[in-house]
């Protein structure tokens, strides 16, 4: 019986997909094992065939940079999003490469979407249920699989995927959103015009970051034998923290210069239409008073808080300008595959609120634009996508097979601009899921067509939401109640991915468990703690009551509350 012995060697470097040798020696002399040698052909024809729809040489890999934003919209990286703001380097991506109209976050805030983006799992897999809740410390990366394939790795700036951050006013206000009380939690959206005409610089932290990134590119990157993986994550657009309003404040305060808002063509800045309060979906009501949205603005207020949020995504396109200039200048750049995201948007004050939290599209509508060898140039994507699809599309980019258990699919085939063979297609839906502050009821969200069906609790006792945004853009008419059969039916692909009743009961008794054990924790200064978190000014107008009311919700049935 012939045995021949094969070895197979992968050898990676910049720029190609992969680059297969195979040395086969026969043991006996005559060995004619036609069978195998078909095999052997066949693999290298199939791999030859991927390398070439990735227009790659069969020699390197690609360097890969991922630059991650925090609370950019997305809309704003095409037409007619774009025209209300200069953003001349996600111009350049998107001209040279491949943009997705229709890229969705998988949970609209930041610690949760950044674990979906990280772990390539929905949100219900990884339970990262709100901001202090993620990943574990030492849960598998995308990057680490990368390191493994003989990539140098370097991650820097904001990461934020793993459990155990974030204010104890937040995780407070999401452990106890079931309780029946409305009381603002964030600091009303102002806005703080600082320094002039010249002043540039004004997300310091962030500007750290980035020189730091084109520090690495232009003395380590430049050096490197190996392909490379860079990660920089930045806090811009998100707004900055109130600091009027203490150390635990949230983020309400859009802050720029002269100089970037300077790059916004203030006649295209919209004042969104709001339904009235008596209209708006119980949930979305909740959203609004605990923002501290509830009250009046004027017109001139609502569209310079729009236009300082623009000013601050120009702010944040010129430090991905500063990364991609760096890889230009030492050469990389032809090498290099560059992709810029974020983990959510920002409403900017439509629908009467801003931040995230919300499945609305200014919220959860996010960019992904990539660029570099192998993708098209010009090239729109339509089909709904989302930010678990990122895993499996790195990996693709570099080579390395896929672990199991993924939740997304690599975009690979749908940029290359050739057509390739996937073994398991995009199905063309997005979910997205959320289960934190600012909303008094787990949300999910399945996007596909021209559809956005939004569901929440155990589907029974909240109305369902229903936008056509093919002819609904603002998202301003939920059709819910005339189109039932749709409703019915995008509910039962929705339990198809997801057994959502089941996941919202196993969110409330988390939070029940969580909100009982600090509180136990604190003692006797319990009730002096919980009434000077972020809520302080409403909730000190009747302590007493709002105390009753939690322990009433602790021993409750162990179900949501009806709204």
């Amino acid at each position: 019986m012939c045995r021949p012995n094969i070895s197979l060697e992968v050898f990676t470097t910049s720029q190609t997909f992969i680059y297969i040798v195979f040395k086969i020696r026969l043991y006996r002399s005559g060995c004619r094992n036609m069978l195998l040698f078909r095999v052997l052909v066949v693999l290298i024809l199939h791999m030859n065939a991927h390398c070439m729809s990735l227009n790659w040489t069969s020699r390197d890999r690609p360097n890969l940079v991922m630059l991650m934003s925090d609370a950019f919209d997305g809309r704003l990286t095409f037409s007619p999003g774009n025209k209300v703001v200069q953003l001349p380097y996600i111009n350049y991506m998107r001209e040279m490469g491949a943009v997705f109209l229709n890229l969705y976050t998988n949970s609209p805030i930041c610690c949760p979407s950044r674990a979906a983006m990280w772990s390539g799992q929905f949100i219900h897999l990884t339970q990262a249920w709100n901001n202090y809740k993620c990943l574990d410390p030492n849960a598998t990366t995308w990057m680490d699989h990368l390191a493994k394939s003989g990539y140098h790795t370097r991650s820097m700036g904001k990461l934020d995927y793993t459990s155990g951050h974030h204010s104890v006013s937040n995780r407070v206000e999401a452990w106890t959103r079931d309780v029946p009380f409305l009381l603002r939690q964030e600091g009303r959206p102002v806005t703080d015009l600082v320094g002039d005409a010249s002043t540039k610089r004004v997300m310091t932290k962030d500007w750290n970051v980035t020189d730091a990134a084109v520090q690495w590119i232009r003395h380590t990157a430049v050096s490197l034998a190996q392909p490379f993986a860079l990660y920089v994550g930045l806090n811009l657009p998100h707004p900055y923290r109130t600091d009027s309003l203490g150390p635990t404040a949230g983020g309400s305060t859009f802050r720029t210069s002269p100089y970037w808002l300077n790059k916004v063509s203030y006649d295209q800045v919209s004042v969104p239409k709001w339904l009235r309060a008596e209209d708006m979906h119980p949930v979305d009501y909740y959203s609004t008073f605990t923002k501290n949205c509830s009250g009046h603005f004027t017109k001139e207020e609502i569209r310079n808080i729009r236009a300082f949020y623009y000013a601050m995504c120009a702010e944040t396109d010129s430090m991905l300008g500063e990364v991609i200039a760096a890889l230009r200048d030492t050469g990389l750049l032809n090498r290099t595959v560059v992709l810029f995201t974020s983990d959510h948007g920002d409403l900017a004050m439509e629908h009467r609120q801003f931040y995230k939290m919300s499945m609305f599209e200014g919220s959860s509508h996010v960019p992904l634009l990539i660029m570099g060898p192998g993708v098209k140039s010009g090239f729109e994507i339509s089909l709904p996508a989302s930010l678990v699809d990122i895993y499996p599309t790195v990996l693709d980019l570099a080579g390395v097979p896929q672990p199991g258990g993924l939740s997304g699919h690599s975009l690979i085939p749908l940029i290359s601009g050739v057509s390739v063979q996937s073994a398991e297609p995009h199905p063309g839906w997005v979910l997205s899921e959320y289960h934190g502050c600012n909303a008094n009821a787990s949300t999910y969200m399945l996007r596909i067509a021209e559809w956005k069906y939004i569901t929440y609790a155990d589907g029974l006792t909240i109305p369902p939401q229903l936008f056509n945004l093919s002819k609904d853009e603002s998202e301003l008419k939920n059709v819910a109640s005339h189109f039932p059969d749709v409703c019915q039916d995008l509910d039962k692909l929705l339990r198809t991915i997801v057994d959502y009743p089941s996941v919202s009961q196993a969110v409330h008794s988390y939070n029940k468990q969580q909100f009982l054990e600090w509180k136990q924790s604190l003692g006797d200064s319990y009730s002096q703690v919980i009434a000077n978190l972020r809520w302080h000014i409403d909730w000190q107008k009747d302590a007493k009551s709002y105390e009753r009311d939690i322990e009433e919700w602790l021993l409750g049935l162990d179900g949501p509350s009806d709204l």
